[in-house]
């Protein structure tokens, strides 16, 4: 693990919304971008946050089908009983 040399503390305030800003040195030395998503857990010490990556899942070609083949049954179990 790389060591990172930041300020050891840094105060920042809880806004509106429940918003805080990193600050600069600490958004610099994580490699944070706008846009980036961080996981919030609440530890015996305080609050700590962790960068995460989070990728946009799509379904597979056969999770696909089985969709569109649940969705189509629905739809002419519906259309039969609107018919009744």
């Amino acid at each position: 693990m790389e060591n990172i040399q930041t300020p050891e503390t840094t105060l920042v305030r809880l806004r509106r919304s429940s918003q805080i800003t990193l600050p600069l040195d600490i958004r610099e030395a994580a490699k944070l971008s706008d846009g980036d998503y961080l996981e919030a857990s609440l530890t015996e010490d305080g609050i700590l946050l962790r960068p995460v990556t989070v990728k946009a899942k799509h379904p597979s070609r056969t999770d696909d089908a089985l969709i569109q083949s649940v969705v189509n049954e629905v739809r002419r179990d519906y259309a039969q009983e609107r018919r009744h």
